[in-house]
């Protein structure tokens, strides 16, 4: 099933509403002090099997699918459960492969003075075993106007450079 609309949505919650009752699943607080969302318990949100939906309060929402925040992700109980059940965050995986990437980088640079940015992209994911997107978001960080790297562009192919390197 894909992501719901708005009409489906309003089923559902009102579903959940007299299924689990009108409160948060996680601090119990009720519709009346805060507004509830559906929350999907594995953060897919394709996934909109019952049973794998629940109401939660904003702020346990948040906590529990942290945007900026470094918090462990929570189930309807409350219970933090990425380390029982060995699930990753995003916020961890970005903490141990974002540095990978940085290094291998660097290296790829430092040996070759420029590289494509394609390969980098490609490259990074596969060695690394990230998406291609995520490979962008660490590239893009890496080659904005604070970083360390540029892209430039010749014969129609965009090329990673270090900053400041004079160019032939």
């Amino acid at each position: 099933m894909s992501n719901m609309n708005s009409r489906m949505r309003t089923i559902t919650y009102e579903f959940l509403r007299l299924r689990d009752g009108a409160k948060c699943r996680n601090c119990a607080v009720s519709e009346n002090q805060r507004q509830l969302e559906i929350d999907h318990k594995d953060n897919n949100n394709g996934n909109n099997s019952l049973d794998n939906l629940q109401l939660l309060c904003r702020k346990c929402n948040y906590k529990k699918n942290p945007r900026l925040a470094e918090r462990e992700p929570f189930d309807n109980v409350g219970v933090c459960i990425s380390s029982q059940l060995d699930i990753p965050s995003e916020i961890r995986i970005n903490r141990e492969k974002e540095p990978l990437f940085r290094k291998y980088l660097e290296k790829r640079i430092t040996d070759e003075g420029e590289s494509s940015k394609s390969d980098l992209v490609y490259g990074g994911a596969e060695l690394l075993g990230i998406s291609p997107k995520t490979s962008i978001k660490y590239l893009k960080k890496m080659c904005s106007s604070e970083g360390q790297f540029q892209i430039i562009r010749k014969n129609g192919i965009e090329y990673v450079i270090k900053r400041n390197r004079i160019l032939n």
